[in-house]
C-alpha cells in the first residue's frame, strides 16, 4: 500500500449549527453542537486513510483530556498517530459556527500545534523517508513545515503544501520553492498573487502564475466553481460536481487528503484532481469535519451502479 504522511495540526472541533447568523452583540440559540476530531492536518490524514492510503500523522497535543480524545479518534480511523505530548500546553481547539447555507466561521486556539518544532520532525525522519507523499498545511510553524519538506525531499517524496489558513504576510517565492505543489483556494491564491480569482478562467490564470512559485506547480480550488491547475506540462480545469452543500467545513482538507492519496498511487494529476473533487463534494453534504469525510467504498458505489 502506498503511504501518505501528514505533518500538521490536530484539534478538537466544537461545531455549532445556526439557523441564522447573529448580529454583533446578539445572543442566539444554536440548533445543535457537536464535538469531534479536527485540525487541517488530522482531517487530511483521516481523509487519506478512508480513501485507501496507509496514512501517518505527525503532530502535537497537550496532556489534557482533549489530547486523549484526539489520539483515540485518529487511531480508530486507522491513522498511525505520532504525537508529541507537550506538558503545560493545551490541545488545539477550533470553535466553528456553521450558518444556514453551509458556510462557516472558525476561531482557532492553536495550543500545542504552535509548539511543534523542527526537532520533533527530525525525530520522525525515518517515517518521512519511507513515505511517498508528504502533506503540509499552515496551522503549525513555518520552520517546522520547512524541516518536514527538507527531510521528505531528501528521501524522494512528493511534498504538497496546502497554504491554509492564508499566510499573513504572504510567503515569498523563496519559501514556496520548498514545496513541489501548492493547493491554495481562491482567497489564499489572492494573498500570494495580490488579486483573487473569482471564476474558473481566472483560476486558470492564477495557477499559471503560481506554477513558477514552487517546484512543480499549483492547483487552485474555487469551491462550487471548480478547480484549475498547472503542473508542469499537465494543465487544465474542471467544473465542480453539483451537490446540495450543508457544511463546507473540512472540504478543502478532504480534497487535499484525496489528492495526496491518488498521486501516491501514480495517477495523473487530472485523474487525482477529479477524484479529489468528488470526495470533497460528497463531504460538503454532511455535517462535521473528520466525520464528514467519505470512504473509498462510498465514492466507488456510484461507479459500480453505473457499471451494473
Amino acid at each position: 500500500m502506498k503511504s501518505v504522511t501528514v505533518v500538521g495540526s490536530i484539534n478538537i472541533d466544537l461545531t455549532s449549527y445556526l439557523d441564522r447568523w447573529p448580529n454583533v452583540g446578539e445572543t442566539i440559540a444554536v440548533r445543535e453542537t457537536v464535538s469531534s476530531l479536527g485540525g487541517k492536518g488530522a482531517n487530511q490524514a483521516v481523509a487519506a486513510a478512508r480513501l485507501g492510503a496507509r496514512a501517518t500523522f505527525i503532530g502535537a497535543v497537550g496532556t489534557d483530556g482533549f489530547a486523549q480524545q484526539a489520539a483515540g479518534e485518529l487511531r480508530r480511523e486507522g491513522v498511525g498517530a505520532l504525537l508529541a505530548e507537550l506538558a503545560e500546553t493545551a490541545t488545539g481547539l477550533a470553535f466553528i459556527d456553521v450558518g444556514p447555507e453551509g458556510g462557516n466561521m472558525i476561531r482557532l486556539a492553536g495550543g500545542a500545534n504552535h509548539k511543534l518544532t523542527p526537532a520533533d520532525i527530525r525525530a520522525q525522519a525515518d517515517v518521512l523517508a519511507a513515505c511517498d507523499v508528504v502533506l503540509l498545511q499552515n496551522e503549525i510553524g513555518l520552520e517546522t513545515s520547512l524541516e518536514a519538506a527538507r527531510l521528505a525531499h531528501a528521501a524522494g517524496a512528493l511534498v504538497i503544501m496546502d497554504p491554509a489558513p492564508a499566510p499573513v504576510p504572504a510567503w515569498p517565492r523563496d519559501v514556496l520553492q520548498n514545496f513541489d505543489i501548492i493547493t491554495p483556494n481562491a482567497h489564499e491564491a489572492g494573498g500570494l498573487l495580490g488579486w483573487e480569482p473569482k471564476m474558473l478562467d481566472e483560476g486558470r490564470e492564477a495557477a499559471k502564475v503560481l506554477r513558477d512559485f514552487c517546484r512543480i506547480g499549483a492547483i487552485v480550488t474555487l469551491g462550487e466553481k471548480g478547480v484549475a491547475w498547472e503542473l508542469g506540462d499537465d494543465v487544465g480545469s474542471l467544473p465542480a460536481p453539483k451537490v446540495k452543500a450543508i457544511d463546507t467545513v473540512a472540504a478543502g482538507d478532504c480534497f487535499n487528503g484525496a489528492l495526496a492519496t491518488r498521486l501516491s498511487l501514480g495517477e495523473s494529476p487530472k485523474e487525482a484532481i477529479a477524484f479529489a473533487m468528488r470526495a470533497a463534494a460528497l463531504a460538503t453534504t454532511r455535517k462535521g469535519a473528520a466525520s464528514s469525510l467519505p470512504t473509498l467504498e462510498e465514492l466507488e458505489a456510484p461507479l459500480k451502479s453505473l457499471s451494473a
